[in-house]
């Protein structure tokens, strides 16, 4: 009996954080009327978490229509600690510094190519601490997005990277001592959609992330779903059963033919100058060049086909595509649409993530906080607040 009333206790206090975070500034009247608790309790709750200092009592708010006192406004207190979010890429580590409410201190990117992961990890401590913020905001954890395969925040495989099985969270805390949380880049792109972006309850979404390789985040029944080990997603891993598997067992992935990666080589192969870029392909493109205009056709119509077949296999609601390359050219998405064929005559929406620069740090900041109040995954809505 007493261990339910803990439970119930724990979850109450949940509940009044979450309250706070996603609606204040609120009175603890208003929380007490949302969540259907007696004011004694949620008053009781409000000065404990007054007290740990995750909640301010920040002024009045207007009296009822009878009169009375003004109640007392209540908001999360920001300032409380900050958070440090990296995106450890193949040939750049991204940095974003964010309050504890979700809001934007900086973003700076780092250049590591061919930098080993002794160096990344030297490099990602000796960026961790601040100066854009007053001494007394400590650091409070660590997030990382990886882009690769992660379980139990340890990281089993990345095409890019040689972790040198390090358990590179581990390393991390001893020399930050405060919370390290591993994740996969496309399953934080997903968790930004769920809690940054989506301002209706959706249940079912997938962010298709096409960078250096493809990936699909998935969110089911408003969690993450990752499998048995991790792996689910994984889509770029899928192999094309061509004459090539057959004859030579040497499998053709779908991230091989058309991640973003892959039709730069085309292009850099065709046009015999190992040196383009994604910036020269859409030069090109825009150009005019017809190279780079077959190139984006086919990468469209392969692009369709792979969101094709992710609907008919998890039926989501939305698809998201968080791509840098069609952030650079809209017009690709339309053209990505077009090919996409439709078992019936309900359509699933499809579209650009907001902010394809920004949005694997933010779903790495929202993961972090939610373990840091101990809230449940999906509980918090984060603004874009400004910094």
């Amino acid at each position: 009996m007493q261990a339910n009333r803990n439970l119930v206790r724990v979850l109450n206090v949940q509940h009044v954080m979450q309250q706070v975070f996603n609606d204040g500034p609120i009175s603890r009247s208003q929380i007490s009327k949302n969540l259907g608790l007696n004011k004694v309790t949620v008053s009781d709750i409000v000065s404990e978490l007054i007290d740990s200092g995750y909640l301010l009592e920040s002024g009045q708010g207007d009296s009822t229509r009878n009169g009375g006192r003004k109640p007392t406004i209540l908001r999360f207190n920001a300032n409380l600690g900050y958070v440090v979010n990296y995106d450890m890429g193949q040939d750049f580590i991204d940095r974003m510094i964010n309050r504890l409410d979700g809001s934007v201190v900086s973003v700076e990117r780092f250049p590591a190519r061919d930098m080993a992961i002794e160096d990344r990890l030297a490099l990602m401590v000796s960026i961790a601490h601040t100066d854009a913020l007053p001494a007394t905001v400590p650091l409070l954890g660590v997030a990382v997005a990886i882009h690769g395969i992660v379980y139990q925040n340890r990281v089993l495989y990345t095409p890019f990277i040689d972790f040198k099985d390090q358990d590179i969270a581990k390393l991390l805390w001893q020399k930050l001592k405060v919370p390290i949380v591993l994740q996969n880049e496309a399953n934080l792109s997903v968790i930004y959609e769920r809690d940054f972006e989506s301002h209706d309850a959706i249940d079912n979404i997938v962010c298709i992330s096409i960078h250096s390789g493809i990936g699909a985040g998935i969110i089911l029944n408003n969690r993450l779903y990752t499998g048995k080990l991790g792996e689910a997603g994984e889509i770029g891993q899928t192999i094309l059963y061509d004459r090539a598997l057959k004859a030579h067992q040497t499998p053709t992935t779908i991230e091989s033919l058309c991640s973003e990666t892959a039709i730069v080589e085309r292009l850099r192969q065709a046009a015999n100058d190992p040196r383009l870029t994604r910036e020269d392909l859409v030069a090109r493109y825009r150009a005019n060049d017809p190279l780079a205009i077959t190139i984006l056709d086919d990468f469209c119509y392969d692009i369709a086909n792979i969101i094709y077949n992710t609907i008919i296999t998890l039926d989501p609601r939305r698809v998201a595509i968080n791509s840098q390359l069609i952030a650079s050219v809209p017009e690709l998405l339309p053209a990505i649409t077009a090919n996409i064929p439709h078992l019936t005559t309900q359509e699933t929406k499809i579209y650009l993530v907001d902010d394809v620069r920004n949005c694997t740090l933010l779903g790495a900041c929202a993961t972090l906080i939610q373990q840091l109040l101990a809230v449940g995954p999906g509980e918090l809505n984060f603004r874009r607040r400004p910094a």
